[in-house]
This record gives C-alpha cells, structure tokens and sequence, in this order.
C-alpha cells in the first residue's frame, strides 16, 4: 500500500507540474498579446498547484520553492497591472518567503531574486500611495547593496547597481531630497557610460540598459535645472538624447518613421525618449537655444503628444526646483541660531557639492538614527511659519525614525522612547503638508501617526489629563 501511494502521488504530481508549464505558457502568450487580466486566473491556478504539490509531498524540495517564488513574483506583477496592488504585494511577500528558504538552503543565487522582490515591492507602494514604505524598502536594498559590493563579476555588479539606483531615482522622485535623487541618477549615468562597450555587446538586454541610462540622464536634466545647475543640466540631457538619435534635424522625421512601423518596440522605450526630448525643449528654450527647442518639442508632440504635455507639464524649469536638506539646514541656522543647529546636525545635509548618499539611512550611522531624528525633529518644533523647512527635515527625520523602529531589537523599549517626539513631528509635517495642498501625503504619515497614537496612549496623554 505504501508504495502503491508514493506512486500515484507522484504521478499526481507529475500531471499538476505539466499543467503548471501549460499554464505560463499560457499566461506568456496573453501578456504578448496585451490580455494581463485574461493572464491572473491561469498565474493564481499554476500557485494554486504548486501548493498542491508540495502538500502532496508533505514538504518543499527547493526546486519547488524555486518554481513557487517565480510564480508570485510574476503574479505580482500582473496584479500590479490590473490594478489589484494589495494582492500584489501579498503576492511579492509569498515570492520573498520562497524565495527565503531557498537561500538558507545556501543557494547564493537566490539573494538576486530577492532584491528583485524587494525593487518590485518598493514600485508597488508607490502606487499605492505609500510613500514612506516605498522609500524605506528601496533604501534598504540600496544600502545592502552598497554594503555588500561585488561578489565576482564587476561589471554585473555595476549593471545591478544601475537598476537598482535608478529605481531609487524613481521612487525618490515626488518627495526625496533632490541631493538624494540626483547622487542617484549621476550614478547610473556614470555606471552606464564608462561600461558603454561593454553594454553594447550585451545579448537581449542592451536596448533595456540604454533606456535605463536614457531615463537616469533625463532625471538628472531635469533636477540638475532645478537646482540651478544648467550646464550640468545640458550635459545630461544630450546623454539623454544621445542615446536614440544624432541632433540633425533631418533624422527626425525618419526616427518618427521607423518607430511607426515598429510595433514590437515596448512602449516604456517610446515614452522614456518622449520624454526626454520634451525636457531637452524645454531646457533648451531655457537657456535660449530657440532652434533647437522647437525641434525636439514638435518631435516629443509628433511621437505621442500626451506624453509630450505631460512632460512639459512636469519640468520644473532652472533654479526652482524642491529645497534640498542641505540648504533648509543652513536656512534653519539663520532662523533659529548656531546652538539650535550646530555643526554636527548640519552634517546630516551632505558635505557641499557631494553627493555621495544614495539613501537617508546613509546620513548617519546606523546606531545614530534614532538620535538624529530626534535631533531633526527638534528643529522643525519652532518652524511652524516656515512650512517648506518643515515638510524638508520632517520627512527626513520622519524617515530615520521609521528606519531605526525597523531595527529595533526591542520594539516596546524604542517606542517609549522616541515615539512622543515622532507623533508630534508627524502632526507638525501633516500641517506643513496640508498647507500645500498636498492630501496623498497627509494620508500616509496619517497612516503613521495613528500607528504612533496606538503605542503612546497607554504611556502619555497628549492632553495631560
């Protein structure tokens, strides 16, 4: 009887493996085909199964955990893409768990598998809204990547780095530090460009790599004008359109042409150069090049005009960009003095015209992260009348309040601690927000305030009664 089990479960599982195969083969062709929603049944059914098999195994072999995890991570994906982010990340969470206990089998490979969850994951919060969650996951798979450096092969190392500090560009984009966002996006530029022969002969992926950088440099013309840096600025944006077309105008009309007829090019390639001549135009306009403006502009129009406005909607021009940490401390200084922001707490700013940090967490040590929120949060106290300082450091101490609950060996012990003081610099960064009209973040640090009010009642009462 025994053996007459064992076998008929085997084949049992043997069946569900192939319907497992028929069904991403399945799925494969519906997402060729533009059908994601028609895909999610067939991706949910082919999990479904690999449960069922390895319950009819009484266990996992790795193989399976493999296969599971590949699973989730693409049904992650889709759910994404019909618009259902909660069960995606429930999906991206059951694909890092899988993918977990394959790499403390000691399977090395599966720790590039896992930071792909976690870039997804991170993507995922940001539409959802999730600002803070979406900045902390990418912060911590940046600076694990940092800390763990090349393990072999340098230029892998590099190429990964790039998508992954270009996704921090992204993620960043709306609400981070603009010193953060930029030592980003030069990165992937630099990373790119001095491997530019090597990425060339890439099989598959070079046209993906050359959008990154088209993307990265894009993001720098655009942030770099911000800040008031236009020369820099030019200089990114030719990268930027460097990267799909020389300047003469008489390769214009035949690039619009080619991409035409070019069905198979992916849509994300389309709109990365739209909008990369769109902020070439506009830039360009700027600083007085009117030729060369109306060129790239009615090109960016010509290709897709939506994405075109859009972007032109979006640039921020030269010199008036977002408020970097750095100069709301040197501004704090003016306002409330040298002793209220001493040097050490300027320091959390970045030293002048570097831009090595990727990540707030790199502001400071990790035993120091408490400490210089709370150093922070002191400051946006008396800010009140200064609601761009506030929502500037607030976020940022907001940020490394978050980051060092997350590392807390003792969670009740830390929240005793330092949750009062994260409440109300919460409360201050809601106003500071509100004041701007700005709802989508007020919802999140909401979220975590009344995360904060929970913890803190039991122990204080704001009213004092």
């Amino acid at each position: 009887m025994r053996w007459g089990r064992t076998s008929r479960d085997q084949n049992s599982n043997d069946a569900r493996r192939s319907q497992v195969a028929l069904l991403e083969e399945q799925a494969l062709s519906m997402f060729q085909q533009g059908r994601t929603a028609e895909a999610v049944p067939l991706q949910e059914r082919a999990v479904e199964l690999v449960h069922a098999i390895i319950g009819a195994q009484a266990g996992a072999t790795p193989d399976d955990l493999v296969m599971l995890g590949s699973l989730q991570y693409g049904l992650g994906s889709s759910l994404r893409a019909v618009d259902r982010p909660d069960d995606a990340l429930a999906a991206l969470d059951a694909a890092e768990e899988a993918y977990g206990d394959v790499l403390d089998t000691g399977r090395r490979d599966m720790a590039q598998r896992i930071t792909d969850v976690q870039v997804r994951r991170a993507r995922t919060f940001q539409e959802l809204g999730r600002v803070t969650d979406s900045i902390l996951e990418m912060d911590g798979v940046v600076r694990a990547a940092m800390l763990a450096g090349p393990d072999g092969d340098v230029f892998e190392f590099e190429l990964g780095l790039s998508r992954l500090l270009y996704t921090n560009a992204l993620v960043l984009g709306q609400y981070g530090d603009p010193d953060l966002i930029l030592s980003s996006a030069d990165a992937v530029v630099r990373l790119i460009t001095s491997n530019g022969l090597k990425v060339n002969t890439l099989e598959g992926d070079r046209a993906y790599y050359i959008d990154v950088l088209r993307c990265a440099a894009t993001i720098a013309m655009r942030e770099h004008a911000g800040q008031g840096r236009a020369e820099i600025a030019a200089s990114a944006g030719r990268i930027a359109v460097d990267t799909w077309v020389e300047v003469e105008r008489s390769e214009f009309p035949q690039l619009i042409r080619e991409m035409g007829e070019m069905g198979e090019m992916p849509s994300m390639y389309r709109i990365s150069i739209v909008r990369a001549a769109a902020y070439y135009g506009k830039l360009t306009e700027a600083l007085g090049q009117r030729e060369l403006s109306e060129r790239y502009r009615d090109f960016a129009r010509g290709l897709d005009a939506d994405v075109a406005g859009r972007a032109e909607q979006n640039w921020l021009g030269i010199g008036i960009g977002p408020m970097t940490m750095g100069t709301a401390l040197h501004r704090a200084r003016k306002l409330l003095g040298v002793g209220q922001v001493p040097d050490e707490v300027l320091l959390l700013g970045g030293p002048d015209n570097a831009r090595s940090r990727f990540t707030t967490s790199q502001r400071c040590p990790r035993s120091q992260w408490a400490d210089s929120a709370r150093e922070l949060a002191r400051i946006v106290a008396p800010l009140a009348r200064h609601p761009e300082l506030v929502a500037t450091l607030g976020l940022e101490a907001h940020l490394l309040y978050a980051s060092s609950l997350a590392v807390a060996e003792d969670a009740t012990a830390w929240h005793v601690a330092n949750s009062r003081h994260w409440m109300y610099l919460l409360r201050d960064l809601v106003k500071a927000f509100e004041q701007a009209g700005d709802q989508a973040i007020c919802q999140d640090l909401e979220r975590w305030m009344d995360v904060t009010c929970e913890v803190i009642n039991p122990f204080h009462d704001p009213h004092g009664h």
